[in-house]
């Protein structure tokens, strides 16, 4: 965080039934000021933004990535 910024990142894992692959797993979540809750499914790679659903990349190997994105996230602290 730099001087002068009111920007808080806030980390947590939870385990919980993913709505989208329906299976019991866990999640990264992870609230920014301004910016609400981001959670990612890590069994599945499904995304939602402050409660709501997000679309996934239409690209190949999109959830393995998003996946890899909220790993490197949670280890890196950005």
């Amino acid at each position: 965080m730099k001087e002068g910024d009111l920007s808080i990142e806030i980390k947590t894992l939870s385990c919980g039934m993913c709505p989208d692959c329906g299976r019991y797993t866990s999640f990264a979540n992870f609230h920014v000021t301004w910016q609400g809750w981001d959670s990612t499914c890590l069994r599945c790679g499904r995304r939602w933004g402050d409660g709501e659903w997000l679309p996934l990349d239409f690209s190949r190997y999109a959830r393995r990535d998003s996946i890899d994105s909220a790993k490197r996230r949670w280890k890196s602290g950005n």
